[in-house]
């Protein structure tokens, strides 16, 4: 199921590719499954989880900066085609 996830988000970030906010969100959910295949596997070994959430914290820090630079780009541009490049 996680697998199937990823593999979803990956095919939307590379055929939908009109808006930046839509590539964005993909690559979100591509993190959010990479985190829950991170979060598994402590779980089922029963060791330590640190690392996963090192990796949501950047996950999370990450897309704050998406957002902000998508934000800075409509205020300039006036939308967030990839035409605009």
């Amino acid at each position: 199921m996680i697998y199937f996830m990823f593999m979803m988000a990956f095919m939307v970030f590379f055929l939908v590719f009109k808006h930046i906010l839509s590539s964005l969100i993909s690559l979100e959910f591509m993190a959010l499954a990479m985190f829950s295949m991170f979060s598994l596997s402590p779980m089922l070994l029963k060791s330590e989880m640190y690392s996963s959430f090192l990796f949501i914290s950047i996950v999370v820090c990450e897309a704050a900066l998406g957002l902000s630079l998508i934000i800075l780009w409509v205020r300039k541009k006036g939308n967030d085609l990839f035409i605009t490049f």
